[in-house]
């Protein structure tokens, strides 16, 4: 009896380790199991950058995509003044891209026409802290933060080191100083005349955009038609190029043939590589002699923003991309790279001359508006300009002219006219 019994508690104590035993491989082949492979997925970018802001994105595409190798990312370089209509365009057709990159003042216009999605959804408090609090604001609309900034940037005086010893307090230093320098192919100063890059000087002078219901008011005061006159003086001096050409001004001051242009720091990477480091200054645009106020430019973000086309993975996949693109490390390689004023505050800055430069410049800017009013500006002030100094309009009409063209886009955009 004792022996049958000692015979079944071995045979229950071998089946109780063999339980274990398999258990065991079990759990370990469970443990060893591969996790499941996330779906393959390409998200499209369009942007217009070029230069060492192109090589900052093409590092951080090769970056991310080593990091997520089931995703693709796409990206598709527009011209700048096409890429707008390009993205209303397609977004309008149900197409377009996953994230664009573009100004906040497009933010109103494509809102309101529901092109792109708000991104409350995908960030919060935590992730918020480290970014400037005015670039954010500067990207909420009614309540909803519909982009992620991703630097700041307004334009000031860049200058050529080698050729400019003194930098112009006024403008009738300005030109003085441009007046004196042109010898041959090399200008003193080489002014774009695009309203977004002489805007500071209608402000300056006293002209404002709007009233507080946002109707235009370009043509009250003389704030207006003073830097309309401005502009032609500048225009019609044999020794100062000043037209609507942005790539003819870029390039003749990245070829040394322009002491001095206006510009924003998206551009001052290109100018370092090509004069040098240390041959490149910026400073604030020399004060209005006819107001004797500050140049006042406008201030605004550069923001990746999310087609509202995307379907829920794809606006999840292109939100962690903008996350990479905005982190610490990328937002720092924008910097040294491209000298973009990062709206990441945990990038560390220094006491870099050339983005103290932009940073001391924006203490006299103004907010840009992104309204979908604002829309309605730029042509009718871009015509403005472009007629006077074409010697097509005279000051006073060209502004009144902005004003009637102004008021008529917005209230054929609030379905009134």
């Amino acid at each position: 009896m004792k022996k049958r019994l000692v015979l079944v508690v071995s045979v229950l104590l071998i089946a109780a380790m063999f339980s274990v035993v398999f258990a065991g491989c079990g759990t370990s082949k469970q443990a060893q199991k591969p996790k499941e492979q996330a779906k393959p997925i390409t998200i499209t970018i369009w942007h217009s950058w070029s230069g060492s802001e192109l090589d900052v994105l093409n590092d951080a595409i090769s970056k991310y995509t080593k990091q997520h190798p089931n995703v693709t990312v796409n990206q598709l370089q527009v011209p700048f003044d096409q890429l707008k209509n390009k993205f209303q365009t397609a977004a309008a057709a149900g197409g377009g891209p996953d994230i664009l990159v573009g100004p906040a003042d497009w933010i109103g216009d494509f809102t309101k026409a529901n092109l792109i999605a708000p991104i409350d959804s995908y960030v919060d408090s935590n992730f918020l802290s480290h970014y400037v609090k005015g670039a954010i604001d500067q990207v909420t609309l009614n309540g909803k933060m519909m982009a992620m900034p991703e630097s700041t940037e307004c334009v000031a005086l860049v200058y050529n080191k080698k050729l400019v010893k003194t930098v112009p307090k006024t403008t009738d230093d300005l030109i003085k100083l441009a007046d004196s320098m042109h010898k041959g192919d090399t200008y003193g100063l080489v002014y774009n005349t695009g309203f977004y890059f002489t805007a500071g000087y209608f402000f300056a002078n006293g002209m404002k955009l709007f009233d507080k219901d946002y109707n235009p008011i370009v043509n009250q005061g003389d704030g207006g038609v003073k830097t309309l006159e401005f502009l032609k003086k500048l225009a019609d001096d044999p020794n100062i190029i000043a037209a609507n050409d942005y790539g003819k001004a870029d390039s003749m001051f990245k070829e040394g043939k322009a002491a001095m242009i206006i510009n924003g720091p998206w551009a001052v990477g290109d100018y370092v590589k090509a004069l040098g480091d240390g041959n490149v200054g910026v400073a604030p645009m020399p004060v209005s002699s006819i107001s004797g106020k500050p140049f006042a430019p406008f201030v605004n973000t550069k923001d990746f923003m999310i087609n509202a086309n995307s379907d829920d993975a794809h606006k999840k996949a292109a939100m962690d991309f903008v996350k990479f693109l905005t982190s610490k490390e990328m937002e720092q390689e924008f910097f040294e790279k491209a000298k973009h004023i990062p709206s990441n505050t945990e990038v560390e800055t220094g006491s870099d001359p050339i983005i103290n430069g932009f940073i001391t410049q924006m203490k006299t800017g103004v907010s840009m508006p992104i309204v979908p009013e604002m829309g309605a500006v730029w042509d009718p002030m871009q015509n403005a300009i472009d007629s006077v100094l074409a010697g097509k309009a005279t000051p006073q009409k060209a502004i009144n002219d902005a004003e009637n063209a102004i008021l008529k886009k917005i209230k054929s955009m609030k379905g009134s006219g």
